[in-house]
Parts: structure tokens; C-alpha cells; sequence
């Protein structure tokens, strides 16, 4: 018998439970059912013409058939930061700013900088099907901090300190309606936490 060709950290990763529901919803649409489907939310309109034209153009231009600096454009990292700024007020500079190819893989890759094997990760509940496994992937474990619809879906400090250990090492913050996510150590948990 042979040897599994993965790793035992990778077979441990459970399915994605986006990508079930996903393609259980497409099945049964093949099968002419009316399902609506609010899994992987991709959306239901084309990609707008003029972003498509941009994507050519930018496909065409011989500077972008180069290996990019690994954290990013350096004119669409500056570009984050000003609509950063734009957005939400808060001001970053464009030395903050990596660009990946999108929030899962942000996600993970901080884990596997901040993680050591058995590091706890405080994670406020619910929260997106992909945190435990990321947190899992990178050698840590989820600790689960629920708010309900109570308490508007934001845990407090109380319940943060209640359920940390010696083993805590981030705070994982995110916010249910727009999947906004932020890393902190203990000694920022409480300004953020309160929203100072």
C-alpha cells in the first residue's frame, strides 16, 4: 500500500462548507430546481465592460510581464491606502498595504506569520466557515468567542479576557457585515475591542 501523497496537515483541513453548499445548490439547478444559493456569493451580472477593457489593456502592456514585488504594486498599494483613508478614515501608509490574491489567502498568511504551533487564536463567533481551518492550517487552535444577535454580533473585553490563555497569542476581530477583518496582539485588544 502506498503512502498518502499529502501531508496529514492538509488531510486534516476539513471541506470547505462554502464550496459544499456551492455545489450542492448547482447540482440541484442542473436539475432544473429554482434554488437560490447563498454560498460562494459570485455574483450574478458580468464584470463591467470597462474593467474588463482595463484588465486587456493591462494584459497587453509589456511592464506587467514581469515578476511584481511580492507585496504588491507599489501604485495599487498607494491606491488602497488613499481609499482606506477614503473609506473608513483610517490613515495607513502604503508600506502597510500587501496585496494577495484574495481575503482567504490574507487570512492564512497572517496566521502562518503571527502562529507557532499550539498558539491559541481568540475568534469571535459566527464567523466565515474558512478562519478555524486557516488557523488549523498554520499549526494553532481556534478558541471560540460567541456573540449573538444580543449583543450585535460584537463580543466584548470581558468576554476576550475571560476566555484567553497562556497559549493566546492574537485576537482575531472581525466584523459579520462586511467580512472586515483585523489582527492585534493582547496590548491592542482593548481599544479595539471597545472600537477606540
Amino acid at each position: 500500500m502506498s503512502k498518502p501523497r499529502i501531508s496529514k496537515r492538509i488531510s486534516a483541513i476539513a471541506e470547505s462548507a462554502t464550496l459544499k453548499v456551492d455545489a450542492k445548490a448547482k447540482a440541484l439547478q442542473a436539475e432544473g430546481k429554482a434554488v437560490i444559493s447563498y454560498a460562494a456569493g459570485e455574483p450574478d451580472f458580468p464584470t463591467p465592460a470597462h474593467i474588463v477593457e482595463a484588465a486587456v489593456a493591462a494584459a497587453k502592456d509589456p511592464k506587467n510581464h514581469r515578476y511584481t514585488p511580492a507585496v504588491g504594486l507599489p501604485e495599487l498599494r498607494e491606491a488602497i491606502a488613499v481609499k482606506t483613508k477614503a473609506d473608513s478614515g483610517t490613515e495607513i501608509s502604503a508600506s502597510q498595504v500587501v496585496v494577495t490574491n484574495g481575503g482567504k489567502q490574507a487570512v492564512y498568511q497572517a496566521f502562518a506569520v503571527l502562529l507557532d504551533p499550539g498558539d491559541e487564536v481568540l475568534l469571535p463567533s459566527p464567523y466565515w466557515t474558512t478562519y478555524p481551518e486557516a488557523i488549523a492550517l498554520a499549526g494553532g487552535k481556534t478558541v471560540e468567542v460567541f456573540a449573538g444577535s444580543d449583543q450585535n454580533y460584537m463580543v466584548t473585553v470581558e468576554q476576550l479576557e475571560a476566555a484567553k490563555t497562556s497559549k493566546t497569542k492574537p485576537y482575531f476581530f472581525v466584523h459579520l457585515r462586511t467580512q472586515l477583518v483585523r489582527f492585534t496582539r493582547k496590548s491592542r485588544s482593548k481599544p479595539l475591542a471597545s472600537g477606540r
